[in-house]
């Protein structure tokens, strides 16, 4: 009886942490799955240009 219990308890503690790490990864990927899907495509996205290569950075760093 016991037993039964702690493996009921085990499989509530485990499938709802399963469960959570499942949720977790689907809400940070889902978002991302365009981009994704056109970086795995072969489309290559365009350079990151820092704050020191735009225009305005005199402005910001003075």
């Amino acid at each position: 009886m016991p037993h039964d219990i702690l493996t009921g308890l085990a499989m509530t503690v485990f499938g709802s942490a399963g469960a959570t790490a499942i949720g977790v990864m689907r809400a940070s990927i889902a978002p991302q799955w365009s981009r994704i899907c056109r970086l795995a495509l072969g489309n290559v996205e365009p350079e990151f240009k820092p704050l020191s290569a735009m225009p305005f950075a005199k402005t910001v760093r003075s």
